[in-house]
């Protein structure tokens, strides 16, 4: 069970768009009777007024509502928006506050109800002082982690908020996931700043560019050192926010499979949900990294790279090493035929009706034709 005296909240950031969803979510919390648990939306000027429904039952609930202007400057992901909307419920909240953060649209009441159970567990290092659960990563992309549902004490969580542009410019094809993650963690080892300025990103319904890629990443030192890299970030910094029961049998079963497979592969394992579109494995179990940071896995080329490389087998970075990441960087962008994009943002005027009815819209079509395909790939 979770701690009794601890205090909870639930922040739930952005846009209503699913209005009977969000409702029930909302009666589903309030039949929890947590009285510890405090209930905030942070959403923009006007969405209320949309919604009368569901600022009666927040308020029925003793739910808050924090309302302010939309920014004007879109992001890949509203990215910004997203920020913005995170930090000003978070303002509500002292330090030491254990935050479940997710959105109106994208939501689960059984993530409430473990939620209730976390206990905070300190960091071992990097930028947090206690562990930030979320709920999947990409293996194979650095910091492409889930930036809808995480739960972290309010303090850690702010640290999410000091949103930099220079991700933005830096890094080509950053998905809003990564450039979100960067917020905190871009700087934690060299060997990640220095693969996110390669940054492939992924080929959805691109079998062949896939392919493509794969062969050559898995050739790459630079991201074998980044694998490496990440598997030590996410045993300091982070966990997972739903029970893992399995995470030993996931980990002994990893020995199966190279890293190859466990990276990209639609394989029978508990722990990994396979991406059919992107040809990516999703890691929602601890026990795959405990796996990768202990090397117990099947050999392969990449595989044994990534060994080699884990914190604590190689020696430190020195500035000499630090330019050879910069020259791996530039002969990785050259074999994958990369080139630098156009800066990732663009000017808009919001609150156009038009323009807010076809966003919602399209964020609806969006979901569903993710969970068509997800059908289709199973």
């Amino acid at each position: 069970m979770g701690m009794p005296d601890l205090r909870r909240a639930v922040v739930i950031t952005g846009l209503v768009r699913d209005a009977a969803g969000f409702g029930t979510y909302l009666d589903g919390i309030a039949r929890l009777g947590r009285r510890d648990l405090r209930v905030i939306l942070s959403t923009w000027e006007g969405e209320m007024e949309r919604y009368p429904a569901i600022a009666a039952k927040l308020a029925a609930m003793g739910g808050e509502v924090i309302a302010q202007p939309q920014p004007n400057l879109r992001l890949p992901g509203h990215m910004l928006h997203q920020v913005v909307a995170l930090e000003r419920g978070l303002a509500c909240l002292d330090d030491d506050v254990l935050v479940l953060k997710t959105r109106p649209d994208i939501c689960g009441i059984m993530d409430v109800v473990e939620f209730c159970d976390l206990v905070p567990e300190p960091a071992s290092g990097g930028p947090f002082r206690h562990l930030v659960h979320v709920v999947g990563m990409f293996g194979a992309h650095p910091l492409y982690i889930n930036d809808i549902i995480y739960a972290g004490m309010a303090a850690d969580l702010r640290r999410l908020c000091a949103l930099s542009f220079l991700p933005g410019v830096r890094y080509p094809r950053l998905a809003p996931e990564q450039w979100f993650w960067a917020t905190a963690f871009a700087d934690a080892d060299p060997a990640i700043d220095a693969y996110l300025t390669v940054n492939p990103g992924l080929r959805f319904n691109d079998a062949a560019g896939h392919t493509a890629l794969r062969a050559g990443l898995a050739q790459a030192p630079l991201f074998a050192r980044a694998i490496a890299a990440m598997a030590g970030l996410v045993g300091r910094s982070l966990s997972y926010l739903h029970p893992d029961p399995a995470r030993a049998d996931t980990r002994r079963g990893c020995a199966s499979f190279t890293l190859d497979a466990l990276l990209w592969d639609r394989v029978a394992l508990a722990g990994i949900d396979h991406h059919p579109t992107a040809q990516v494995n999703t890691w929602v179990s601890q026990g795959i990294w405990d796996a990768v940071a202990a090397g117990d896995y099947a050999p392969s080329p990449l595989g044994d790279q990534v060994r080699a490389a884990m914190p604590g087998t190689s020696a430190p970075l020195g500035r000499d090493e630090g330019r050879g990441l910069e020259d791996a960087a530039a002969g990785l962008r050259a074999a994958l035929g990369l080139a630098p994009g156009p800066p990732p943002w663009t000017l808009i005027q919001t609150g156009d009706p038009y323009t807010t009815r076809l966003e919602s819209e399209v964020n609806l079509l969006r979901r569903e034709v993710d969970r068509l395909q997800r059908r289709l790939g199973a």
